[in-house]
């Protein structure tokens, strides 16, 4: 009886160890999850434009300076440089979003 005894306790020990591991890799599977599906969230809602339609909301943006603020006023100048340089930036990520697929073991500096 005493054995039976030390092995059912012996049992209930390891059956409490294997499955308070168990909860320890689901909780850590349940935040790998968690991250994954934000990253995902994030991707989606990032706008991404191709190069065309870059250039022309850069062309959309200067017309509307020149119009809303006249061409040779120094406010214009330095909205259509932010512009500008939002297009650059723009262009910049779109051809590195790309350059991966095309160069997979091209390094940069």
């Amino acid at each position: 009886m005493n054995q039976l005894l030390t092995l059912l306790i012996v049992l209930v020990v390891f059956l409490i160890i294997i499955l308070a591991g168990r909860k320890d890799r689901v909780g850590k599977a349940d935040a790998a999850r968690e991250s994954g599906k934000k990253e995902r969230d994030e991707w989606a809602k990032e706008n991404v434009l191709s190069a065309y339609q870059v250039q022309n909301k850069r062309d959309e943006l200067t017309s509307t300076i020149d119009k809303k603020l006249g061409a040779d006023t120094p406010d214009a100048g330095m909205l259509k440089k932010i512009v500008n340089e939002w297009a650059e930036l723009k262009l910049k990520r779109f051809a590195e979003r790309r350059s991966w697929v095309r160069e997979p073991g091209k390094k940069e500096d």
